[in-house]
């Protein structure tokens, strides 16, 4: 008798045709299977931080409120998800959930079926291995700091262990196959990883593809295409370029979503000539500077013009005042010179505020 590749957690309720499909994965001595028809067992069982679990749930009512619990957990889990067919919606959100894969239960192929558990398998053996490594690193840091805290080799080690921790938690080889909607997808991201951090993820493997970035309102939607790690186009709303990365940082619980392609199908050859780390750290001094402006921010509707009694040959103004003031002169509303005004958005709202607070721009009557 073989040893089982793959140790799996069925979680939940599972329909007859989930439950064949999970007994023909048995016969095959692919998996040993353990039923935890309780979610909330489930996760209130101690799951090893360590080493990866692999857990079968069925694509039911429940099923994303479960997934949701699951990836709560914040430990090395692999979801494979049954269902007899999934719609677009579903592999959004498994893409969003990192979900290993949506296994189509009434039309896969039982050998691709064996061939995607056996890859995993080998996947989750890796992953134990990485997961020991880094351990051992971790314990080798805290000993040296104890006894060599002063020499420049526990900075190195340091910064080793810190980027090792940050690949481990990119799960770069956990994706989801597009397969069914014709495009190829990859989620290069940890969830909880921010914008800065996604984009030097990218720059660092090399990566050619399209990230989209979503806010969570309606009208926040963006894109940056990468080219071997270096971005080559950004667009957001009315704008482009660096003005539209910045513009994406101020959105709120950002969803990140990555579209590998080829370099060869790529039409791009320019690219934004900047430093992909001074981007992130700028993106995010922008971040904080909005969230202390956030109250205080004009309606986008809003229409202004200016005070011509204001201005005299001793008013001062800074580069941007006069440049969002020329804006206002040429637009008008809030969100047209938010939109084609060249300067970042937090750099206009504080200068909005500033002219305003200082009468030299009133709201058009």
């Amino acid at each position: 008798m073989k040893v089982p590749l793959l140790k799996v957690v069925a979680v939940g309720e599972f329909e007859p045709w989930a439950k064949q499909f999970i007994a023909s994965m048995q016969e095959n001595e692919i998996i040993e299977v353990k039923f935890e028809p309780n979610i909330e067992v489930f996760c209130g069982t101690v799951v090893p931080s360590n080493y990866p679990t692999v857990v079968f749930i069925e694509n039911n009512s429940d099923n994303r409120k479960n997934i949701l619990k699951i990836c709560s957990l914040e430990r090395p889990i692999y979801i494979l998800c049954l269902g007899k067919q999934f719609s677009r919606e579903d592999f959004q959100f498994a893409l969003e959930q990192r979900i290993y894969w949506l296994f189509e239960v009434t039309k896969v192929d039982e050998k691709d079926a064996i061939e995607r558990l056996q890859n995993l398998s080998r996947l989750v053996e890796s992953d134990g291995q990485f997961q020991q490594i880094l351990r051992a690193m971790k314990s080798i840091l805290l000993q040296t700091e104890a006894e060599f805290p002063e020499i420049p080799m526990v900075a190195e080690l340091r910064k080793a262990v810190k980027k090792l921790e940050s690949h481990s938690l990119k799960n770069e080889l956990n994706h989801l196959g597009f397969h069914k909607m014709g495009e190829v997808s990859e989620n290069l991201f940890h969830k909880n990883q921010t914008l800065g951090e996604a984009l030097v993820t990218i720059n660092e493997l090399e990566r050619t593809g399209v990230m989209w970035v979503r806010g969570n309102q309606p009208e926040q939607e963006g894109k940056i295409e990468f080219l071997q790690g270096r971005i080559v186009m950004a667009s957001a709303g009315g704008c482009e370029g660096t003005k539209a990365i910045y513009r994406m940082f101020l959105w709120d619980k950002a969803t990140l979503l990555f579209f590998r392609k080829d370099p060869s199908e790529s039409s791009l050859v320019e690219h934004i000539d900047i430093d992909i780390n001074q981007l992130s750290k700028m993106g995010e001094l922008h971040k904080s500077k909005f969230e202390g402006l956030r109250n205080e921010l004009p309606p986008p509707n809003l229409k202004l013009e200016i005070n011509p009694e204001m201005i005299d040959k001793e008013t001062a103004l800074s580069r941007s005042d006069f440049s969002v003031l020329s804006s206002i002169v040429e637009f008008g509303t809030v969100s047209t010179v938010v939109d084609f005004n060249a300067l970042p958005d937090v750099e206009i709202y504080e200068s909005l505020i500033a002219l305003r607070k200082s009468n030299l721009i009133h709201k058009s009557k």
